[in-house]
């Protein structure tokens, strides 16, 4: 979606589309993200394809300072709103060109934005740039599950979705979410090119049968 979709057409829908498609699930993923990333006092962390903000509302709601980075001005729009009064900055710019200088974050989640830069391996090494040496970086992507459940899987993505999403919001944009899951790197593979763009090592954790994973990359 960074690259050919426009964000600004699904921002009023998006809360509730990501709600609802994901039977409420994406609460859990994203707890479960901040949990890996276990922010302290006193840290920045970057919040990578913001959107409107709840990743880095369940970080900043701790206390902690938190820099959303997003291509889309309506996503960054809501974020704000919704961000009000909690230690949050907004600011519009690219994966591939992060506005910050080298070393600026101590760490960084990035929630279902990492599929849609393409160009994986630049997005990763400016990542890796702007993390501090002996930080962290936290993905938190969708993949295709193995064995029984991959085929109901995949119906509900390519089948049930779109159509449901087209009565809300742009059924497009949704049928580019399946496709986008179905041809992202398998696991393994993105932890490989994590480690390949800089990063020491990167744990895996998976959630929801291998619905969605956990990526967690180090900087030493």
């Amino acid at each position: 979606m960074q690259e050919n979709l426009k964000f600004d057409d699904i921002a009023d829908r998006y809360d509730f589309l990501n709600h609802l498609l994901s039977l409420g699930l994406d609460y859990y993923w994203r707890a479960a993200m901040v949990r890996a990333l276990a922010p302290a006092p006193g840290e920045l962390i970057l919040d990578l394809a913001t959107g409107t903000g709840d990743s880095a509302k369940a970080i900043a709601k701790k206390g902690i300072s938190v820099t959303g980075v997003d291509i889309s001005h309506k996503m960054l729009a809501a974020a704000r709103r919704k961000l009000r009064g909690l230690r949050y900055s907004a600011v519009q710019g690219s994966a591939y060109s992060l506005p910050v200088r080298a070393g600026t974050f101590d760490g960084g989640v990035c929630a279902f934005g990492i599929r849609n830069m393409h160009e994986t391996d630049d997005a990763l090494r400016e990542i890796y740039r702007a993390i501090k040496k002996g930080g962290r970086m936290v993905f938190l992507e969708f993949a295709m599950p193995r064995g029984m459940i991959r085929r109901p899987y995949r119906l509900y993505l390519k089948r049930i979705i779109p159509p449901a999403a087209g009565i809300f919001s742009s059924s497009e944009a949704y049928e580019y979410l399946g496709d986008s899951i179905e041809h992202f790197y398998p696991p393994d593979e993105f932890a490989r090119i994590i480690v390949r763009a800089g990063f020491s090592r990167c744990e895996k954790i998976s959630l929801s049968m291998g619905c969605v994973y956990i990526h967690k990359a180090y900087k030493d």
